[in-house]
Parts: C-alpha cells; structure tokens; sequence
C-alpha cells in the first residue's frame, strides 16, 4: 500500500492493516537526508522505521505516529512526518477543555472508561482534539436516553396510589436505579469513537 491511500484511511481501518501491506515511502520522495522510511508495527503500536545519513554514517530509529507532550499541565499532541522524519504540532480544531466546558457524570464515566480499557483510541482522539467532544455528546445522549428511559418505566410502573412512605421510596429508588444502569451499560460503557457515535440510535 502506499502513502497516499493510507492516508485516506479512517484510524480504525488503519489499525486493520496487516503488517506486510503497511506503507513504506520511495526514495526519492524522501527529505532530510533520509534513505529508508518504512512503517512497522511494534508491541501493537503503529510507527516508522527511519534510516538517516548522519556524520558518521547512517542513524536507524524506530517513531511513533502519535507523540504527547506535557507543558505546564497542558497536553500538546505530535504527528510523525514520514517524509522528513520529523513530528508537527497538531493545533487544528482544539476543543474547550473540562475547566472552560464541564462534562457531566456521564460523560466522565465514559472517560474512566475508555482510559482504562481503551488507551490507543483516547490517544487518537486526543490527537484529533475529539476525546473531550466525544465525552460531551456521549453525556448529552445519555441525560437524553435516561429521560426516555423514565418515561417508559413510569408509564409500565406507576407510582403507587399510597400515603406510604417506605413504599414511594422503594419505588423511586427502583426507578433511580433502572434508569441509571440501563443507560450506562447501553449508552456509556462503549467504545464510541467520533464515528461510531453518529450510528447511535435510540
């Protein structure tokens, strides 16, 4: 495959790549005294493999696609240029952060979430600056799925017709319950992607 019609590829399909039709670019388009620039899979992870003519001969390193940088708290993401072997900042469409827009509880159980099972795919929208947008819109579809979810609870189990205390609170906290499970394991605890989220149906 060449470079050109995997960057055409969404990130999914490239992670769907076998390892003997990953890219590798011509000589003659390299620059910055690079000869070889080839891009492996290491340990799961994507990068390049990059020979370059040094002063004492020739220097081989292997890159990851994706670099992060931390500066004063701040996460800054880096792409890796297999032409010129060299990363560029990627400063294209950076989305509010949880102190200037809040997420709500949804939306930071979804982030536990994909941190601790989905590392490479937070690391992807995080580059893209898409991981805090995808947390919101997945809050807002479970606050709405939730209400949708009250509706069709109290219409099949009304409230009951009673003065009783013990037995309105048991009912309301049945439907707390139902309602909040059901729209985290159906809503929350998946590994939605940009794309991904836009197939969501009720």
């Amino acid at each position: 495959m060449n470079y050109e019609t995997w960057l055409q590829l969404t990130d999914e399909q490239q992670k769907e790549v076998p390892d003997e039709e990953l890219p590798e670019i011509p000589f003659e388009q390299l620059e910055n005294k690079l000869t070889y620039s080839k891009m492996i899979r290491q340990d799961g992870e994507l990068g390049w493999k990059i020979t370059q003519k040094v002063k004492n001969g020739e220097n081989t390193r292997w890159f990851p696609v994706y670099m992060c940088k931390i500066v004063s708290g701040q996460e800054f993401w880096y792409k890796f240029d297999p032409i010129c072997g060299l990363y560029s900042l990627n400063l294209v469409g950076l989305e509010p952060s949880i102190e200037e827009e809040p997420i709500g509880n949804y939306g930071m159980q979804w982030i536990n979430f994909m941190e601790k099972n989905y590392p490479h795919l937070v690391e992807l929208m995080w580059f893209h600056h898409k991981f805090l947008t995808v947390a919101r819109k997945v809050d807002e579809n479970a606050d709405h799925y939730r209400e949708l979810l009250d509706k069709q609870y109290v219409k099949s189990y009304p409230r009951p017709d009673t003065d009783s205390f013990e037995e309105l609170l048991k009912w309301e906290q049945e439907r707390a319950f139902y309602t909040d499970s059901t729209t985290v394991r159906e809503r929350v605890l998946i590994p939605y992607t940009e794309d991904l989220l836009g197939e969501t149906k009720e």
